[in-house]
């Protein structure tokens, strides 16, 4: 039987327009559009297009008078945006990611204490490495010829090349053949030559971070391909990225240098697998909302590129141990819906949708996996709730940045009152909800409200 995909049908919310007849001031009025993570020092050194801008954790520390007796963790790092905000704090941190990738990010980003006369001598012969192997190499362009960078004994094509180096879970239509050929000599030739791990560390966060504007990946912020970039300048960019970091690094006041900040890999609905009960005076994080983003779609090409993933199970590896966002996230043996199938917010959600599907005759895949996804998003949350009350110390805060969402149906979600609900639940004994800003929605007329909500222990 073939399934249909229905997409939504409605562009009228009543509980939208109720929030808008009571609407409070945004802590922020960004019309949507937060602060690009490049107006941040070392925050610029890569930004994940799902992440929040710095001004979130920045806020919060000083909303929350957090100072450098306190300690903070961050359940769902990322690139490691607020455990950056803490260190130049002077505030001592930690934080855990489901993504090998963006915990080595966080690391990279982190460690400040590295000498930048060791960056700038390393960079130096690796860039002497790179242009000799780029000589090696016929790139099939006049200009090449034209400059004599093709000796006559090459053999070796861009095409000849990609047979052998290209990992086959990586097609030519996210990065065209030049600008991967470029890309992958200037990885290879960092494992090659760096053996500090440290440095090596950072010239793979800038060589990670030159994929995307080399790719033939957009994002709006959904995943798409726009026109092929059938070459480019992949070497200039990594160096400018270098020269960023270097100058970054020299900047950072010395006593905080050696600030605590510490990344780790793991399952945030397992904190107490990782951390001793009663540790953190405050958690700050913004979790996956329940938007059906696939998270490891939007960092796919750094994954498989630079070799965290190579085939579906290694991928699922990383999916498996994460919150469940999307439709595409969802296995047979996922258990954690059970945690909130009783709860009336849940029912009243999941009801509407189903519905919605049926009075649409929806019959996709995914479409029937909506309601199971609702479930198991907010049971994860619960789990993971249940053990940030464990980590933290008595009094402790636990804030999170989360938004709405229509994603389904066009069925309003309200996270944060959603999730309140679920922490009185546990066992939370106070909670505060305050409207960070309005998002700007492309596929209807309403603004998604972007709430912090604050948990007490």
């Amino acid at each position: 039987m073939a399934f249909t995909y229905h997409p939504p049908t409605r562009s009228v919310c009543p509980v939208c327009e109720e929030l808008e007849a009571n609407k409070q001031l945004p802590v922020i009025r960004s019309n949507g559009k937060a602060s690009h993570a490049n107006n941040f020092p070392i925050h610029n050194w890569y930004h994940f297009v799902l992440g929040y801008t710095p001004e979130f954790p920045d806020y919060i520390i000083k909303r929350e008078n957090i100072s450098e007796e306190n300690t903070v963790l961050d359940p769902f790092m990322g690139a490691g945006t607020t455990l950056v905000c803490c260190k130049f704090k002077g505030i001592s941190s930690a934080g855990l990611d489901a993504n090998e990738y963006f915990v080595d990010v966080a690391k990279a980003k982190l460690d400040w204490g590295i000498d930048t006369n060791l960056i700038t001598n390393e960079g130096i012969k690796l860039i002497s490495e790179i242009s000799k192997k780029f000589k090696s190499i016929d790139f099939g362009t006049v200009e090449a010829a034209q400059l004599r960078l093709i000796p006559k004994d090459s053999t070796i094509t861009v095409g000849e090349y990609n047979q052998v180096n290209r990992p086959s879970m990586l097609s030519n239509r996210y990065i065209s053949d030049r600008p991967f050929v470029k890309a992958q000599i200037i990885k290879k030739c960092i494992e090659e030559q760096i053996e500090n791990e440290s440095v090596k560390r950072l010239f793979n966060l800038a060589i990670a971070a030159t994929l995307v504007p080399i790719s033939n990946i957009k994002y709006g912020p959904g995943f798409g391909v726009t026109t092929p970039k059938y070459d480019a300048d992949v070497l200039g960019i990594f160096r400018v990225k270098i020269d960023r970091i270097i100058a970054e690094l020299e900047n950072v006041p010395h006593h905080l240098k050696c600030i605590f900040s510490e990344a780790g890999l793991g399952d945030s609905r397992e904190l107490s697998k990782y951390y001793k009960a009663d540790t953190f005076d405050y958690m700050i994080t913004s979790p996956p909302y329940p938007g059906d983003h696939e998270y490891t779609k939007h960092s796919r090409l750094e994954l498989i590129f630079m070799g965290y993933v190579n085939d579906i199970a290694s991928l699922r590896k990383i999916k498996e141990r994460m919150l469940r966002g999307s439709t595409t996230n969802i296995y047979r043996n996922d258990r954690d819906g059970d945690h909130v199938a009783e709860l009336n917010s849940i029912k009243k959600i999941t009801t509407e949708i189903e519905k919605r599907l049926k009075e649409d005759e929806a019959t996709s895949g995914f479409e029937k996996l909506y309601t199971k996804l609702i479930r198991e998003y907010f049971g994860g949350m619960y789990r993971m709730m249940s053990q940030a009350l464990q980590v933290l110390k008595k009094n402790g805060k636990f804030i999170l940045l989360v938004s709405d969402s229509h994603a389904f149906k066009m069925v309003h979600i309200s996270t944060a009152s959603i999730l309140a609900e679920i922490g009185q639940e546990i066992g939370y004994s106070d909670h505060l909800m305050e409207l960070w800003q309005d998002k700007i929605s492309t596929s209807h007329k309403y603004n998604m409200r972007e709430n912090i909500l604050t948990l007490v222990k």
